[in-house]
């Protein structure tokens, strides 16, 4: 019975971690550099601008303005993000940390072979998004 209760706090951990995993490959993960879709800083940082614009009939000046305002909330935005994956990246370390330490060394070992499967398959998974961002198909 305890066994059985290791191995499913195992999983989901490991769930966990692998769900949060592919948050580090600085591709578009909340809606493109430097912030969701819609938010000044991202994707929809454009459109958001177009409607301020328009609606508002905003002059040249409030238009810099607002280019320099979509500006620094991207840069800040980026910050913030970079930040939340290191931190997410340590917490990810921190749990597997604790676990390899409660595992049998039989079990260790499957569970190393388990990370290396992930971390081949985040490298996949990169390899992948880079080729697709080169022709131009994302």
């Amino acid at each position: 019975m305890k066994k059985a209760l290791i191995a499913t706090a195992l999983l989901g951990v490991i769930g966990m971690s692998a769900a949060f995993a592919g948050h580090g490959d600085g591709f578009g993960d909340c809606g493109g550099k430097g912030g969701h879709d819609g938010g000044f800083g991202g994707r929809g940082g454009d459109r958001m601008g177009e409607m301020l614009t328009e609606k508002l009939k905003l002059d040249d000046a409030q238009k810099t303005q607002l280019e320099t305002i979509k500006q620094e909330q991207g840069t800040k935005m980026e910050a913030l993000h970079t930040q939340m994956q290191e931190q997410m990246k340590a917490l990810r370390a921190e749990n597997e940390t604790k676990i390899a330490a409660i595992l049998t060394p039989e079990q260790a070992v499957t569970f190393k072979q388990m990370q290396d499967d992930r971390q081949k398959r985040q490298q996949e998974r990169l390899e992948s998004m880079k080729k697709r961002l080169e022709s131009g198909t994302l």
